[in-house]
């Protein structure tokens, strides 16, 4: 009797979470910071509050000027890119997935004059 309620408690449990969009999705929270003076970026993705996702981007990017540029639900990233002077620009966005969040990013340093936008080398996208 012990191992029918066992399976039944097992099966619930599942039914329950695939119900509510268990198993992949992690429905947590996301942020971007970046320091001005040095350009350091922290991202922080699956986070149990935005607080908490905030916190962890700016210790990422460890530096003392750490903003948080961008707060997310799905996926988001960075971008960066150089003006025709040289100055270096950089452009975050969010989306329904680490494509859109990248394009998004991509378009955002463009607009700000960026040549050449691309993803940061080893800070990918980031979904929750």
């Amino acid at each position: 009797m012990k191992k029918l309620w066992t399976w039944g408690a097992a099966l619930i449990a599942a039914v329950t979470l695939a119900a509510c969009g268990g198993g992949g999705d992690s429905n947590g929270y996301g942020s971007i910071a970046v320091s001005a003076s040095t350009n350091r970026v922290g991202i922080a993705s699956e986070a149990l509050t935005q607080s908490i996702a905030n916190d962890a981007a700016r210790d990422e990017c460890d530096a003392g000027d750490c903003q948080v540029v961008l707060q997310f639900e799905e996926c988001g990233a960075i971008a960066q890119g150089q003006t025709a002077s040289g100055a270096w620009v950089w452009g975050v966005g969010a989306g329904g997935s680490a494509f859109d969040a990248q394009t998004a990013a991509n378009n955002s340093c463009a607009a700000k004059g960026g040549q050449a936008c691309t993803e940061i080398p080893n800070l990918p996208a980031q979904c929750n």
